[in-house]
């Protein structure tokens, strides 16, 4: 294909292959990519170092690295990358999220010709609606009433959930490792709960089958930052604010590795 300004997401994180491969052309090119095509798209393992290599090559007039929770960089010429935060959402559906930012991006740099920072941006609010409601298309009014996720991810988060049956098992260490896969250290927390009361910096994702409600209190007391899974939809202490109950086991890790403590 050929074409003015034309957006290419590879979307093939083991081997992507170039935009010219085909003959494809552009006069002006952006690549929209997330981390692992990036460096499998630039030969190189760290993200500044492939990201200055595809510009400075004229591989691409503008580069956009999805980062997921950690956002997203903009590299446009050879100036320093902007930085795009992730946006506010109730809830997190993750089917379809690397296309809606792309193919809003492609609306707004490519057609609207703003530029890459703002389409990028605007993308990524367009990311936090679709994940509350994913429904096409987007209204774009309700763009500019989203909320950036200030600050950065937590260093870690701690799992508290029961292990004593294998359903049990198999969520906690699902939950390990969904936490993990988002670039958030993540470790299984001791058995034993805090009993003097006082609250602590951790951040701790609770899945609350099979812990009382004086365990979930007390969780709640405690911890700096808390995100409560609730499938069962139970009644839960009166001392726990819906905000932090998620009965959606996605929405859960996506919510508690954006949590601030």
């Amino acid at each position: 294909m050929t074409g003015s300004r034309v957006v290419y997401d590879p979307q093939s994180p083991g081997d992507p292959e170039a935009f010219s491969e085909n003959g494809s052309a552009a006069e002006e090119l952006a690549l929209v990519m997330n981390e692992q095509e990036l460096k499998a798209y630039s030969r190189s393992d760290d993200l500044n170092t492939g990201a200055r290599d595809v510009m400075r090559s004229g591989a691409a007039n503008v580069l956009v690295v999805k980062r997921g929770i950690f956002g997203a960089l903009v590299y446009a010429n050879t100036d320093a990358p902007v930085q795009v935060p992730i946006y506010q959402s109730s809830r997190v559906f993750k089917i379809g999220t690397g296309d809606i930012f792309s193919g809003v991006f492609a609306h707004y740099w490519a057609e609207e010709r703003r530029n890459p920072a703002e389409a990028a941006d605007l993308a990524s609010r367009a990311v936090a609606s679709y994940c509350e409601d994913p429904v096409s298309p987007i209204d774009a009014a309700e763009l500019k009433r989203r909320e950036p996720v200030q600050g950065s991810p937590p260093l870690a988060v701690e799992i508290y959930s029961p292990a004593d049956t294998l359903g049990r098992r198999y969520t906690l260490q699902e939950a390990l490792y969904c936490v993990r896969k988002l670039g958030v250290d993540a470790s299984i927390a001791a058995a034993t709960l805090p009993s003097d009361g006082s609250r602590n910096s951790t951040v701790g994702l609770v899945i609350a089958d099979g812990f009382s409600d004086e365990c979930l209190s007390a969780l709640n007391a405690s911890l700096g930052g808390i995100v409560i899974l609730d499938e069962e939809h139970r009644p839960l202490p009166a001392d726990i604010g819906r905000a932090c109950v998620s009965d959606d086991f996605a929405s859960a890790v996506y919510q508690i590795c954006m949590k601030r403590p």
